[in-house]
């Protein structure tokens, strides 16, 4: 019988063994055949579809997004539509958390900024509790944008 071990497709695929085990569990993969001593033969396409998995992770994709994109490229040709859906939501995800990161790099520069100043303005021996940014910490009570 042709195909590959799970040890061959993680090798192929370039992914340890338990990660071929666990995405067998979740669905991401076909059921392998079976030999007459019941080893798992997985067929070559599943190196492509490790392949598939492994970049629809890289760009952020969960594995309920991937499994429904797989769903979607097993289904039928004309898919395009609903993968472009996926990819807009999946690109609006990406622009709220750049947007909140850009915002916390903004306030974490302030803070920088302001600890910057307060140290040129230190005399030596001087009160080291003196940090505006603790000071400003402790006061905010949980009031953002201050």
């Amino acid at each position: 019988m042709e195909g590959l071990t799970r040890g061959q497709l993680a090798q192929r695929a370039r992914i340890n063994l338990e990660t071929v085990g666990f995405y067998e569990q979740e669905g991401l993969l076909a059921p392998p055949s079976r030999t007459p001593s019941g080893y798992r033969k997985f067929e070559e396409a599943a190196v492509d579809r490790l392949a598939f998995v492994k970049r629809a992770k890289a760009l952020g994709f969960s594995l309920r997004e991937i499994r429904e994109l797989l769903a979607i490229q097993d289904g039928h040709a004309e898919a395009c539509v609903e993968v472009r859906d996926l990819v807009q939501n999946k690109r609006a995800i990406v622009r709220d958390k750049k947007a909140e990161l850009e915002k916390l790099e903004a306030q974490l520069s302030s803070a920088l900024r302001k600890c910057n100043q307060a140290l040129k303005r230190q005399q030596p021996k001087q009160n080291v509790n003196a940090c505006p940014v603790l000071s400003r910490m402790a006061r905010s009570n949980g009031r953002r944008g201050q």
